[in-house]
């Protein structure tokens, strides 16, 4: 393992051209820089490498800035920069993955935060942060024995050029090692949600309205949050919520398809009085829905094979770990991620089907005893997702890696 002998500032680059989206990885990736920043006691060099994905104008003045980022998620990013690559004019013989591989080959350290990429790292250490693993060439090769070969070298040079994997939750280390095979340099982080501090007086019960919330972004593609789903669950079952209001909070991109969806939620949600949509709604105001929620909806996943399409399912789930600490008690869809952070019966409940997603939170509506002790253990368990608990796990890492 490569140790530091030399008394030099540390160069580190963490590769994420998804930092415009400003959701749950990015809030992930910024504690991990501020982390990074405080072990090294700030003497280093971080750049957040970017480039044209999705065709992203990243020279336009609106691009996403170290400032924003701070502002967004309440961090303070000293020694953290973004670097651009416009790889629209590089040589036409170079790959994009070769030419990114070849800058990692200036830094100490290299962390990749790409979800699915298959980059491979040349700085003097590596380390994968699996937000969700891409699948092995092997397994999307096609018939042939120079296929096989060729697909068989990349897999092995992929998995090798890194020093380990950390994956986000259990789900996500199962699914790499099930891709991949690989066990022995694995790691499981959970993101980190607030700090210890946040959670004293989060949950006050007095402050508590019938009100339901589900907090993501508004988009089709990918793991969606199935918000369309959601709403239908709630009309169908008029009868059940008069008594309630359902919130629904999230971003929206500029896509077409994204805003065609959010059209049909629209449409839906019109067609009762007690369904509120939050376009890109402030911070502070997300909080005042937390503080105010009773009760949490999650369904990422719904309608979708976990085995066949496991990348589409909530990889983890900040907002339902957000959720637990206002004390909103979380009935989320019975996949992913979702089965670590809530227990069923416990802290919360998990259903497969609408039926039961409907006699679930039914349950919590007309037992309110129920639903505050709920309440009550949903808290303590989110102390587990705290900051500090972030900064010493990748604190031991570190220390293993001897950087």
């Amino acid at each position: 393992m490569y140790t530091n002998t030399q008394e030099k500032m540390k160069k580190i680059l963490v590769l994420n051209p998804y930092i415009p989206t400003l959701g749950g990885g990015e809030k992930h990736m910024g504690y991990l820089c501020q982390f990074i920043e405080q072990y090294y006691h700030y003497d280093l060099q971080l750049d957040i490498l970017v480039h044209n994905y999705n065709e992203e104008n990243i020279y336009s003045e609106d691009y996403v800035t170290i400032e924003k980022i701070n502002q967004q998620f309440g961090l303070e990013l000293k020694k953290t920069y973004i670097r651009k690559e416009n790889f629209n004019g590089m040589p036409p013989e170079m790959k994009m993955d070769e030419y990114i591989s070849q800058i990692t080959k200036e830094y100490d350290v290299f962390i990749n935060f790409m979800i699915f990429s298959r980059h491979v790292g040349k700085a003097k250490v590596n380390i994968y942060q699996c937000m969700f693993p891409p699948k092995t060439y092997m397994m999307q090769r096609q018939k042939g024995f120079l296929n096989y070969l060729y697909a068989k070298k990349a897999d092995f040079i992929f998995s090798h050029s890194y020093h380990c994997f950390i994956s986000n939750s259990e789900y996500t280390n199962h699914w790499f090692s099930t891709f991949w095979k690989i066990k022995n340099k694995n790691y499981v982080i959970y993101p980190p949600v607030f700090e210890d501090s946040e959670l004293v007086g989060r949950y006050k019960e007095e402050k508590k309205k019938n009100i339901i919330i589900s907090v993501g972004r508004f988009f089709v593609a990918s793991h969606s949050k199935k918000q369309l789903d959601m709403v239908k669950f709630f009309v169908n079952h008029y009868e059940v919520f008069q008594t309630y209001e359902y919130h629904l909070v999230g971003a929206i991109s500029s896509y077409p398809e994204d805003i065609a969806y959010l059209d049909e939620i629209k449409k839906i949600a019109s067609t009762v009085n007690n369904v509120f949509i939050h376009e890109n709604c402030p911070y502070l105001e997300l909080i005042e829905l937390y503080k105010q929620a009773k009760i949490f909806w999650h369904g990422t996943g719904y309608g979708v094979n976990e085995n066949v399409e496991p990348e589409k399912m909530e990889r983890f789930g900040i907002t339902t770990v957000e959720a637990m600490s206002f004390g909103a008690v979380s009935v989320v869809i019975n996949k992913g991620g979702q089965k670590e952070t809530v227990e069923e019966g416990v802290n919360g409940f998990r259903w497969d089907t609408e039926e039961e997603c409907i006699e679930k939170t039914s349950r919590l509506i007309q037992d309110d005893t129920l639903r505050r002790k709920m309440a009550g253990v949903s808290v303590e368990r989110a102390k587990k997702y705290s900051v500090e608990a972030f900064y010493e796990r990748n604190r031991q890492v570190f220390h293993e890696l001897c950087i």
